[in-house]
């Protein structure tokens, strides 16, 4: 069946051409493909539209009846227990003479936590530390931590005893001439913990900028009380 297709269209070309009998086909190929369409999408095509169209009858119905529900116009009863709002020009009570103010203080800056310089706070007055980017202290002494331990580790490795490195004229260094903290010196330079650093400074009368800060604030606070 198939060789004698091929005889027919090989005899076919060599009476025309290749074009002509490629055209044809094509010709049959859209003419069988539009009747095709036609019966089968074409009756789908009335059977959607006629089921879009009960559809939307039924829709019309139900909204018909929605508006022809009468609605009740009779004042509903207002609940005994619902407090009467007050008028829109009722004036706020003033505050009493003797009545007493209570201040508010602000949460402990976690930069101070650490003994590290203050940094700019957001608007909301959550104070984002600088180097670490967290703001929860529990976070911050973490990080700290972590910090101390890798230099440490790093100074060890190098054959470096972390508490030789605390002599006078470092801590003097770091402390006075580059304005480090306790903690940036910690976690820095020797890799041991802010509170041993503050001890060895203290020996020499050396104290961080934050610290001082600190003390000129205790200082105030006592004054006042």
């Amino acid at each position: 069946m198939e060789e004698e297709l091929k005889r027919n269209l090989r005899e076919l070309i060599s009476k025309s051409s290749s074009a002509q009998v490629y055209k044809a086909l094509a010709d049959i190929f859209n003419e069988e493909y539009s009747f095709l369409h036609k019966f089968f999408v074409g009756a789908k095509d009335k059977k959607d539209k006629k089921e879009k169209e009960k559809e939307k009858e039924k829709k019309e119905k139900k909204d018909f009846s929605v508006e022809a529900t009468p609605v009740n116009t009779e004042e509903q009863p207002t609940p005994a227990s619902a407090p009467a709002s007050a008028p829109a020009s009722a004036k706020p009570d003033r505050i009493r003479s003797d009545a007493k103010v209570i201040v508010m203080k602000k949460p402990a800056d976690p930069e101070d936590l650490l003994d590290t310089h203050p940094v700019p706070q957001a608007q909301n007055d959550t104070t984002i530390h600088t180097e670490s980017g967290f703001r929860d202290p529990k976070d911050i002494k973490k990080w700290q931590k972590e910090q101390e331990d890798k230099k440490a580790a790093e100074l060890r490795a190098e054959g470096v005893n972390p508490a030789t490195l605390l002599t006078e004229a470092n801590l003097r260094k770091w402390i006075v001439d580059e304005k480090k903290t306790f903690a940036a010196i910690a976690r820095e330079y020797v890799g041991l913990s802010d509170v041993i650093i503050s001890a060895e400074a203290k020996k020499y009368g050396l104290q961080s900028d934050t610290s001082k800060r600190r003390m000129m604030i205790a200082k105030a606070k006592g004054s006042k009380n």
